[in-house]
């Protein structure tokens, strides 16, 4: 049915005069009291009667002014709900970042975006560069932060953070913060190191071969036991800040190890539209990692947002 003759309708049946609706909606009287007919032929029920003193609805008119009003408020609302739904994040969202994260983004990033956008059904994983990489490629995640440097055209990648690597071993093992070791003496260190092909792992082997040196490697472990590994004595780890701060600092010693960093991108595939909720949580990534760096709570080097 034309909408246009509801209206007319209902201004009829609020007026009760075809003349003064027709001045009132610029339009002529022969003109309305077509429209109003024809609507009357669609309905199959006269709407109105029509008395020399002006209109007067019928039962059927009663009816149908009741649910003509409900439909078209209920139109009239479409464009606002659909212009909240083009500006309001919703659907599923899965990231990926390393476990190691969560104590100075994970947590807080996801309570915070839950909090602000609970329309969205959002999976988080924890995993090493290399399984995050193929799940980015499977679709199973969305969005994941990887260990530079990353040679796939298939990813689109946007550079986070930098952070120095540390050379992290037993409270008596003579390390200080204040003393930077080389990459030579690493490697003079038994070392317990994540397996092959971790994104940390690869790149500090490839800084070893750099200078003409191999790892001597001691265990090879997830993150988890790690921090019991190293209080035990079996080794020594390397560690980007952000790994160490998942155990109290007090239980070891650290150095940085010079010019020995691991830069962190936000990966997601390439050529794949992204969702609204994808950017507000990219965006959102973003904001969270800035204020951490700023505020010390994480000791990195935040490299912006170009690209994002």
């Amino acid at each position: 049915m034309n909408l246009r003759k509801w209206e007319y309708f209902l201004k009829a049946a609020e007026f009760g005069n075809l003349s003064r609706v027709a001045e009132k909606l610029d339009i002529s009287q022969p003109a309305l009291s077509r429209q109003i007919t024809a609507l009357e032929q669609e309905i199959g029920a006269p709407l109105f009667h029509r008395t020399g003193r002006g209109l007067t609805l019928t039962p059927a008119g009663e009816v149908f002014r009741t649910r003509a009003e409900a439909v078209l408020e209920e139109i009239a609302r479409i464009p606002e709900e659909v212009m909240h739904a083009a500006n309001t994040p919703s659907g599923r969202l899965a990231f990926g970042a390393p476990p190691f994260m969560g104590r100075v983004l994970t947590g807080e990033l996801v309570a915070s975006f839950v909090e602000t956008y609970p329309h969205v059904r959002l999976r988080v994983r924890g995993a090493h560069s290399v399984q995050l990489r193929e799940a980015i490629f499977f679709r199973d995640i969305d969005i994941g932060i990887l260990a530079a440097p990353l040679t796939e055209p298939d990813l689109h990648t946007v550079p986070l953070l930098q952070e120095q690597l540390y050379l992290v071993g037993p409270v008596d093992s003579g390390l200080s913060p204040d003393r930077p070791v080389s990459l030579d003496a690493v490697a003079d260190r038994p070392l317990i190191l994540t397996p092959r092909p971790d994104g940390l792992r690869t790149l500090v082997e490839a800084e070893f071969a750099r200078i003409g040196r191999r790892a001597k490697v001691a265990v090879e472990t997830e993150y988890a036991p790690m921090d019991d590994l190293i209080r035990r004595k079996v080794g020594f780890a390397i560690m980007p800040y952000c790994g160490m701060v998942n155990s109290p600092l007090t239980q070891f010693a650290w150095s940085p190890i010079d010019n020995l960093n691991v830069t962190w991108l936000i990966a997601s595939l390439q050529n794949t539209e992204r969702t609204l909720a994808a950017i507000r949580f990219t965006e959102m990534l973003h904001k969270s990692t800035e204020e951490n760096v700023r505020t010390g709570k994480w000791q990195a080097r935040y490299l912006g947002k170009q690209g994002a």
